[in-house]
């Protein structure tokens, strides 16, 4: 099977994608806050795509009904049904070509390879790791992924940079995990963030709630990689990064609601929503009520 070395190459998944002749982009995360991810929902005619090299890692999500395509390994063309709901894994800087004779339909996910090797910094030495190509994948986890991106882009992503960063970094673990010869240092179930990061990291999550947090920023203030800090910070607090600021915002927003004077889009803002819908949703989601009704009842 061919591989290919993940590299630091530093191009940017904002950057313009080559195009390919009718091809039409049915939903794209070009200006989502995401940063080092894209997500894009693209449908295909009848396509000839020869010796393509990508910059990027792709992960290509097959949809609709299942599709022949014509594979090129070691100089001559290969014919393989494509089944919906499998995953096709490119890595960057790997010569491929493909072709199909009717339409498809896909979600594409990029993943600049900087991003892929800084998720588990730790136990990677990024000259030593070669991600592993593969077509037709079952794999639940990446399928799972894509499709809960596409939900929130969909939704205009109003759950900020955090969530999609944290989405991002498990899916690069887990490329690193299953599509590599990796062989991280494995996870300690008891470990936890020692005190003085977690409230060096509560501290700062508290003075920029009304702004859209990153995930890289948090790690960097515990001094660890994105995936470890997810780990430890959920073995501390028992939730996600994510939800934790959630959570806080909701609360933040309980105090301020007291405070007749004050609109509830306003309120929303200064939490970090991204607007007065975005609070009520979650609002009502997580307290049982409205910001309307709660005020009243204040």
């Amino acid at each position: 099977m061919s591989q290919s070395q993940i590299g630091t190459a530093s191009q940017s998944v904002n950057q313009p994608r080559a195009k390919h002749s009718g091809e039409v982009v049915l939903l794209s995360s070009g200006k989502s806050p995401w940063e080092g991810i894209s997500l894009e929902h693209l449908h295909f005619p009848a396509i000839d795509i020869s010796n393509m090299t990508a910059m990027s890692h792709h992960l290509t999500l097959q949809l609709g009904t299942p599709k022949s395509v014509e594979l090129k390994v070691n100089g001559k063309f290969n014919r393989q049904q494509m089944i919906p709901g499998n995953v096709c894994i490119t890595p960057a800087q790997h010569l491929h070509a493909i072709r199909w004779q009717s339409e498809m339909e896909v979600l594409s996910m990029t993943l600049e390879p900087s991003f892929v090797m800084k998720a588990l910094h730790e136990s990677v030495n990024p000259d030593r790791v070669e991600l592993i190509m593969h077509r037709g994948q079952n794999d639940p986890l990446i399928r799972e992924i894509l499709l809960v991106l596409k939900v929130e882009l969909e939704a205009g992503c109003p759950s900020g940079r955090l969530y999609g960063e944290a989405m991002g970094t498990a899916l690069a673990v887990h490329l690193l995990k299953t599509y590599t010869k990796l062989q991280p240092t494995p996870f300690q179930s008891e470990d936890k963030l020692p005190h003085y990061k977690l409230a060096q990291v509560l501290e700062y999550i508290q003075a920029h709630l009304d702004q859209d947090i990153r995930l890289a920023d948090l790690a960097a203030l515990a001094g660890m990689s994105k995936y470890y800090f997810c780990r430890l910070f959920k073995q501390s607090l028992g939730v996600t990064p994510h939800q934790y600021v959630l959570l806080q915002r909701i609360e933040r927003s309980k105090q301020l609601l007291k405070q007749k004077d004050l609109a509830i889009a306003n309120i929303a803002l200064m939490c970090g929503f991204k607007n007065q819908s975005h609070l009520t949703t979650l609002f009502r989601k997580n307290v049982g009520t409205t910001p309307k009704r709660f005020r009243t009842l204040a």
